[in-house]
């Protein structure tokens, strides 16, 4: 059993030195109403940056520390469980658990600079309200086991694995008329709408997907020569778990990607 903490560090920004935080004007939006949103939806999305009209289009870039502006946190926290087992003659089962979160805070850095954008490990931007990510703790499993099946030369293996789903995040577009009530104006740029993340980035995820992998393996002598043949079963439940969705709203969950049907094999 281990306990793993990882911190990262030298993390580096773009800063426009035209703009400063007073050319950004803070506005909000309305969640719709949705059953899928957390509490049904219809709650307020705040903290939303928007740049004034008249620094548009005023660019000089310093490429620079992050920590000349404040704290940028990025952790991990985990705990790993692992086992190996013999479990008689010819048979064995290792494997085990891995829990952990990533999280991350650039709240500092955000409130100096408005236009910051990190891709990684979660999306924050101007439109994205959350800069203090704690994470949810995901758990991915994997056994394997191998049994010898005396006197007739035959071996079974199989592979377990539960793997977490897949991140979701919200893409709304909203329009000019929904943003105008709060920011006072249209969007800047001549912009007709602009996409706001609706949903905490690391906190809701699709189901989590079992797959088990078998072998079937019969050894066969020839005096000096053996030869084994081999039968494998990949995905053996066929399982269709969800591997990537549509994050954008207009088609929100759709899987966009499963796991690969199951597939038989025969070898030698």
């Amino acid at each position: 059993v281990g306990y793993y903490r990882r911190t990262y560090g030298n993390f580096t920004v773009t800063d426009n030195t035209l703009t400063g935080v007073g050319d950004y004007t803070q506005f909000n939006i309305t969640a719709p109403t949705d059953s899928r949103l957390p509490d049904g939806g219809g709650y307020t999305v705040g903290g939303l940056y928007n740049l004034n009209p008249n620094k548009v289009g005023q660019v000089n870039n310093l490429f620079t520390l992050a920590s000349n502006y404040g704290n940028y946190n990025e952790t991990w926290n985990g705990v790993d469980v692992n086992l190996s087992l013999r479990l008689g003659k010819g048979a064995i089962l290792q494997g085990g658990t891995s829990t952990g979160r990533t999280s991350l805070d650039v709240c500092d850095l955000r409130a100096q600079l408005p236009e910051l954008t990190v891709t990684a490990p979660y999306l924050v931007g101007p439109t994205s309200p959350d800069c203090n990510i704690p994470g949810q703790f995901q758990t991915q499993v994997k056994f394997l086991g191998t049994y010898a099946v005396p006197k007739v030369d035959v071996q079974i293996a199989a592979t377990y694995r539960s793997l977490p789903g897949v991140n979701i995040v919200s893409n709304y577009v909203a329009t000019n008329a929904e943003v105008i009530p709060s920011l006072g104006r249209p969007l800047s740029g001549g912009a007709a709408n602009v996409t706001v993340n609706l949903v905490e980035p690391g906190m809701l995820f699709t189901e989590q997907t079992n797959l088990l992998d078998l072998r079937f393996s019969k050894l066969f002598r020839f005096g000096a020569y053996r030869t084994s043949v081999n039968l494998d079963l990949a995905n053996a439940f066929n399982s269709s778990g969800i591997t990537a969705v549509n994050n954008n709203y207009a088609a929100w969950q759709v899987p966009t990607g499963i796991h690969q049907a199951r597939i038989a094999k025969i070898s030698a």
